[in-house]
């Protein structure tokens, strides 16, 4: 299969996860690992950053590996870009109790970055974790929650991204 964002996917679904920062440069864990808003530390070295939006979808529980919850989803995937070059793709799982109680914005989000969003609702971070594919992709993996209510977010970091 020639679809790049099948692939992405898989490497979400398949990767092992770590949440220590020994084996990675100084420059990977200042990404990977960066416990700020990813949207603004791209938007301070990017020239055009901008959103483009792959899909937006519910989906039904249990159709994603996640670490946020078992109930139907909003599925929101997203390129990351600096003008036309895509650095990261982000897919974020926001359950159905989540989206009803705390985040009804997300639904309308368009090609505004999730980020801005997330970072201005003060959430407590409950994990973040970093894997590295068999191509050497690297990703990281976030869950939040905001008032008892949680989202998940992760970003893979293509092989255009200058900083890893």
């Amino acid at each position: 299969m020639n679809n790049p964002y099948f692939k992405y996917r898989k490497i979400f679904l398949e990767s092992a996860w770590f949440s220590n920062a020994e084996p990675l440069s100084v420059s990977q864990q200042e990404w990977l690992l960066h416990s700020g808003s990813l949207t603004q530390k791209l938007c301070e070295v990017a020239s055009h950053f901008n959103v483009e939006v792959i899909q937006e979808k519910w989906i039904a529980k249990n159709s994603e590996k996640t670490t946020a919850c078992s109930e139907e989803m909003w599925l929101r995937e997203v390129l990351l870009k600096d003008g036309d070059t895509p650095w990261i793709f982000a897919q974020t799982l926001v359950p159905k109790s989540s989206i009803e109680n705390i985040a009804n914005n997300v639904l309308e989000l368009g090609n505004q970055p999730i980020g801005l969003w997330l970072f201005s609702q003060n959430p407590a971070r409950i994990k973040q974790e970093w894997t590295q594919s068999e191509n050497g992709l690297f990703a990281r993996r976030g869950v939040y929650e905001i008032n008892g209510y949680s989202l998940e977010i992760k970003e893979l970091f293509l092989d255009s991204f200058p900083y890893l």
